[in-house]
């Protein structure tokens, strides 16, 4: 097959749904799927262990007694908390998730929280990964990486228990506007113990199995911040569509890879494509290491395949997102029906959707300099999909 012939066969694949893309993927997909399966049996399980072991802690206490703060010291603490939202704000212009561009939608008494849970999120994230000077220095540095990674995961997980214990926290940006939204809401605990164990299970960049293994660090890290989102919302609807919450954030974990795979290689010498997946392609680690900029179009063809069937898993979720929305929206009496608190989590899908149909535009090419371009049109399509209730 010419590789202008496998192109065509990707791209009408991914437009036209599963069905296309088993026929289009060679019989090999054809076993991708079966693990989608197990995948959709293993989060129902999954969601249902969230589920009962939910508890929603009241807002805490804090140990500071308020009859002895004075006027100043209050004044300083609204100038920390107006520095600490500057800063987070700042920090999310670099993410791919693109959450500020998702402030604007979200309703007003829970804003805050948004930046605080997305601020977590990001700081959860490069705390799992600390930067490397130089692929030179990578082998010699793992080891005092994984160290100091683990040591910045307990900082976080130290400081979400003091914070709900009523504990002054530290003089860290996040760590500050964080505070202020679990002394506002009422939030499950065990979603935070989730996202930080989720990035700690990543310290030393081990590989993920399979598909299934890596939308199950998904649902981790990125589902639990989705349902502590819909926690934030002023009305307690947003929890109708928390199980399409749940698909988006799988989806978000797999993003999250192929996002990153240019960098992982040339900063950290990691191929972090699922192991069965690299298999199936015969894409070897090393051929991709020795090739930073895959010019050998032989590997190039391999690798776009591996990406292509890892991308199609991210898709099926956001298909399976989009139906289950559906699903609500027809509980729900219609469209008009569906408020902004419900509707605010699920827009997580848009700039994952957005971003999916960019690198099938450059044919699964992650090493495309396009693909790291901002895309202009993204606000208008967040705003659509805002508008017309639709993902």
């Amino acid at each position: 097959m010419s590789a202008h012939t496998l192109a065509i066969c990707r791209r009408s694949a991914m437009q036209q749904g599963r069905g296309c893309r088993m026929s289009a993927i060679r019989s090999s997909h054809s076993h991708s799927h079966s693990h989608d399966e197990g995948s959709s049996h293993s989060h129902t399980h999954t969601h249902t262990h969230t589920q009962t072991a939910r508890v929603q802690e009241p807002p805490p206490k804090s140990l500071d007694s308020p009859s002895t703060s004075s006027a100043p010291e209050s004044d300083r603490s609204r100038l920390s908390i107006s520095r600490a939202q500057q800063y987070c704000a700042s920090m999310l212009e670099s993410s791919f998730m693109s959450p500020n561009l998702i402030t604007p939608f979200i309703p007003g008494p829970s804003r805050d929280a948004h930046i605080a849970l997305s601020s977590l999120s990001a700081a959860l994230k490069h705390a799992s990964h600390p930067p490397l000077t130089s692929s030179a220095t990578i082998s010699m540095a793992s080891g005092s990486s994984a160290a100091s990674a683990r040591l910045r995961l307990q900082f976080w997980k130290q400081t979400i228990q003091d914070i709900f214990a009523g504990k002054t926290p530290p003089s860290e940006p996040v760590a500050i506007l964080l505070t202020e939204a679990i002394r506002t809401h009422s939030y499950t605990r065990g979603f935070f113990t989730r996202m930080v164990d989720a990035r700690t299970t990543r310290v030393g960049d081990p590989p993920f199995a399979n598909i299934s293994a890596l939308a199950d660090y998904g649902e981790a890290a990125y589902s639990s911040m989705l349902y502590l989102l819909g926690e934030s919302m002023p009305s307690s609807r947003a929890v109708a569509a928390e199980h399409v919450c749940s698909h988006i954030g799988r989806a978000m974990g797999v993003v999250e890879v192929l996002s990153d795979f240019p960098g992982m290689i040339e900063r950290r010498g990691r191929v972090l494509l699922p192991v069965d997946v690299m298999v199936r392609h015969a894409v070897r680690e090393e051929d991709v290491l020795r090739r930073i900029d895959v010019r050998d179009s032989e590997i190039r063809r391999k690798l776009a395949d591996a990406v292509f069937e890892v991308a199609t898993h991210a898709n099926d979720q956001l298909i399976t997102a989009r139906t289950m929305f559906e699903e609500v929206v027809s509980r729900q009496g219609g469209r008009r029906n569906i408020d902004d608190a419900m509707f605010a989590p699920v827009l997580f899908a848009v700039p994952i959707r957005v971003w999916l149909e960019k690198l099938e535009k450059f044919d699964f090419d992650l090493f495309s300099p396009k693909l790291r371009v901002k895309d202009w049109i993204l606000p208008w399509k967040m705003y659509w999909a805002y508008r017309s209730r639709k993902i």
